[in-house]
């Protein structure tokens, strides 16, 4: 496993890519996000979209990704996985996070399984699995619970994967750096 971190619109995604190129050509993108109508969504799929290959297969997912890796790495040189933090996202959502039930151990105990079926997964097949996540930010105190929630369980889920990884990387500005 590969991971890629970094703020927003610094390069992750054409380094991802750049390095799922080199691997091979049977490589599959998986959006990690909830179906949506948001166009915000859409654009960066579609912005995703330009950068990579057009043979390459597009799956847009956010549920069960252990078992998606574990049916169809063998079939991939590589698996692109973008982006752990709208995973992360779509999943809090999924899980009903909300600060009136105040379930948030609840919510992050189920995503924290969640992302551990996806890396059990990703070391067990033979494709090299990409992931790419944002970097977690200061968080104000102004914000609201469910950024608070997002970053908590963010800078949780890119600890555990970065400690699975054979290789992370940070971007700044389009400059990567190779940090394990």
């Amino acid at each position: 496993m590969v991971l890629i971190t970094g703020g927003a619109r610094v390069g992750k995604t054409k380094m991802a890519i750049n390095i799922c190129k080199k691997l091979g050509n049977r490589v599959l993108y998986i959006a990690a996000s909830a179906p949506s109508e948001d166009a915000f969504d859409k654009e960066r799929i579609r912005r995703s979209r330009k950068q990579r290959p057009f043979n390459w297969e597009l799956k847009e997912a956010y549920l069960n990704l252990g078992t998606l890796l574990s049916e169809v790495g063998g079939q991939y040189d590589a698996i692109l996985i973008e982006n752990l933090s709208t995973l992360v996202s779509s999943l809090i959502e999924h899980y009903g996070y909300s600060e009136a039930n105040n379930n948030l151990r609840q919510v992050e105990r189920a995503i924290v399984e969640d992302v551990n079926s996806l890396t059990s997964a990703a070391r067990r097949i033979p494709a090299m699995v990409v992931l790419v996540t944002n970097e977690v930010d200061i968080c104000p105190p102004s914000a609201d619970s469910s950024t608070k929630a997002l970053m908590e369980i963010l800078g949780r889920v890119n600890q555990q994967v970065a400690a699975l990884s054979s290789e992370v990387h940070i971007v700044f500005s389009g400059i990567p750096l190779r940090i394990k």
